[in-house]
């Protein structure tokens, strides 16, 4: 059954001459490989892209950590334009080489950099957990009953690539499946010194599952001067750390 459908995917490539199965997700139209153009819902993560279109403006840079298949790297890009800049991070291989087709359909090759980094508190090496489904967007830093195999992953956190890179940061979008603490932690001057707005994934039971705690974050966000958005509304500890599953926020300067 996998062959007969690779083959089919195979096929609609030829037929479209290698130029992607358009699609109309949070009212963007984007263009995806046929094999995985049916992977997002039209109506997917729609405070995400509103915190985008609210937050960015043209010449911005975009940090872009847990690039997946590139769908928030275009959308950010198309935003930011071509004086602006996105630099998509995605450890996974298979999920990187994907990724990286998405930015090419969409012409925002010159705009969005595609990095093979994992991004966490410092610079190094770490073994990565792969749940080992196909472009799957549960692969982390974190181990987890969902993981499957290992490998060995670069890692660099915020601050250090920003110094390298000599930016300012505008924006950070993070999704990285229990490992939000680390990233947070390495991103300590870019918070400070820029003082970008963020979109932040928060996955409590993961979090857990990496030593961690949704309180340590609450803490570590009051010590940048951020504040906490969920659905518009500012939120406060006790509800914060009280969720239990999946929930993202928004991250502004106080």
């Amino acid at each position: 059954m996998e062959l007969i459908k690779t083959l089919a995917y195979k096929a609609v490539d030829v037929l479209t001459l290698g130029r992607g199965i358009e699609r109309t997700i949070g009212g963007e139209k984007i263009k995806f490989p046929a094999r995985w153009s049916r992977y997002y819902e039209a109506d997917y993560e729609p405070e995400t892209f509103r915190f985008f279109r609210e937050n960015l403006k043209t010449g911005n840079t975009v940090l872009d950590i847990g690039g997946h298949i590139g769908l928030f790297a275009v959308v950010t890009a198309r935003l930011v334009g071509s004086n602006g800049k996105v630099f998509s991070f995605e450890p996974t291989p298979f999920t990187r080489g994907v990724l990286q087709e998405v930015v090419a359909l969409n012409g925002c090759g010159e705009i969005v950099e595609v990095r093979a980094e994992a991004v966490t508190s410092q610079r190094g090496e770490m073994t990565f957990f792969d749940t080992g489904e196909t472009i799957s967007n549960a692969n982390s830093l974190v181990k987890t009953e969902l993981s499957r195999t290992e490998i060995r992953v670069p890692t660099i956190s915020i601050d250090e690539f920003v110094m390298e890179r000599r930016l300012t940061v505008d924006c950070l979008k993070i999704d990285v499946e229990g490992a939000e603490l680390d990233v947070l932690r390495g991103a300590r001057t870019t918070f400070f010194d820029d003082r970008p707005v963020a979109r932040l994934g928060l996955h409590p039971p993961f979090i857990v599952q990496n030593g961690q705690s949704l309180d340590e974050i609450w803490e570590l966000l009051g010590e940048y001067e951020l504040d906490v958005i969920f659905e518009d509304q500012p939120v406060e500890r006790e509800w914060f750390v009280s969720q239990e599953q999946l929930f993202d926020v928004n991250l502004l300067p106080a």
